[in-house]
């Protein structure tokens, strides 16, 4: 078969690969989106939801409290009613006196831990200003509190402290997973007198992702297009090299100058020069002319039109290069001329 056909039809089907999959592509990129959109609303309705729900039980249990000192059996009420809700959710729940003053907290290792934190370091975290009291600094490291080790940070001198704290909580703390819902919510506390005694803080982290969303997620559909990110770039890379093939095998046929040049130009420009090559290359393939009467053979290679001389030693029978008759090896493909034609040896002989 014709090398530069072949080379044609070889660029057809990495063009319609490359379509193929640039549709693919762009369909998943318009799911993506699509998705993102009905992630957000589905979010966002959640978090409506929740809010609710966990604000509901926020101000039932404020109502449950009415002294600052709290008896140890509300207490355990409240750690049951946590207990019951947190393989759904992470809930964290303290209460704050109207002085500041910490109360209790469930669950209650981990409070006692960031208390001890907060009384250690409060002069510095005052001084740096991110954290206003101990509340604010509860609700934005309670999360956090396994992840925290304080034993890593300098605090030998002001200037170093701050500087350390700063570069903690803006590389540790900023990082959030999108799907995680967290919740911030507080509740004022009364007494009997219906006098304002403290606060009831809630953090909840609802971080639960559907088992249909991670399914969906990945799905059948998602390595469709993990095989299509592969074919496009296989589709591209055979283009940039079939491209110039095609271009230097045509630019021989047509006798153009620099041939060579011109494929090596489609290489480096990704199939720019090939354009240009496409606009100035001459018209007309390269002539060949009968050897014996001289006339144009307007493509034929078996027997000339006008003489009827046989050409079966004019074209290299390996290649179909135009040969000189005083040539023993082919120079597009290097075939042995002699051996195939052993008249003509033995004339010579």
């Amino acid at each position: 078969m014709d090398r530069k056909k072949l080379l044609k039809k070889m660029a057809i089907t990495a063009i319609i690969l490359a379509v193929v999959s640039t549709a693919t592509l762009l369909f998943e990129s318009i799911d993506t989106q699509s998705r993102e959109v009905v992630k957000k609303r589905n979010k966002a309705a959640k978090i409506s939801e929740l809010t609710e729900r966990y604000q509901k039980f926020l101000d039932d249990t404020a109502g449950k409290i009415n002294d600052i000192k709290v008896s140890p059996e509300v207490i355990a009420r409240i750690k049951s009613e946590i207990l019951r809700k947190r393989p759904k959710a992470r809930l964290f729940l303290w209460m704050s006196e109207t002085t500041g003053e910490f109360a209790f907290g469930v669950p209650a290792p981990v409070f006692i831990r960031m208390n001890k934190i907060y009384d250690k370091y409060h002069n510095i975290f005052e001084k740096d200003g991110y954290y206003v009291n101990r509340d604010d600094f509860l609700v934005k490291l309670v999360l956090k509190h396994d992840e925290i080790d304080f034993s890593k940070f300098n605090f030998s001198s002001e200037k170093r402290n701050i500087q350390d704290w700063r570069f903690f909580r803006s590389s540790k703390l900023s990082r959030h997973d999108s799907r995680t819902i967290r919740l911030n919510l507080s509740s004022p506390v009364f007494n009997r007198e219906n006098q304002i005694i403290g606060d009831l803080y809630l953090v909840v982290d609802d971080s639960i992702v559907e088992r249909a969303e991670q399914l969906f997620e990945s799905s059948f559909f998602e390595g469709i297009f993990e095989f299509m990110h592969i074919i496009f770039g296989f589709s591209l890379f055979f283009l940039w090299v079939l491209i110039p093939s095609w271009v230097y095998i045509d630019a021989r046929q047509r006798d153009v100058k620099n041939a060579s040049k011109w494929a090596l130009l489609t290489v480096l420009s990704f199939g720019f020069a090939a354009l240009v090559y496409s606009i100035v290359r001459p018209a007309g393939l390269k002539s060949f002319l009968c050897p014996e009467c001289h006339k144009e053979l307007n493509g034929t290679k078996a027997f000339c039109p006008h003489c009827g001389v046989d050409l079966s030693s004019t074209f290299c029978p390996e290649c179909q290069y135009p040969l000189k008759p005083e040539w023993q090896f082919c120079p597009n493909c290097r075939f042995e001329m002699t051996s195939k034609f052993p008249e003509e040896d033995r004339a010579k002989k």
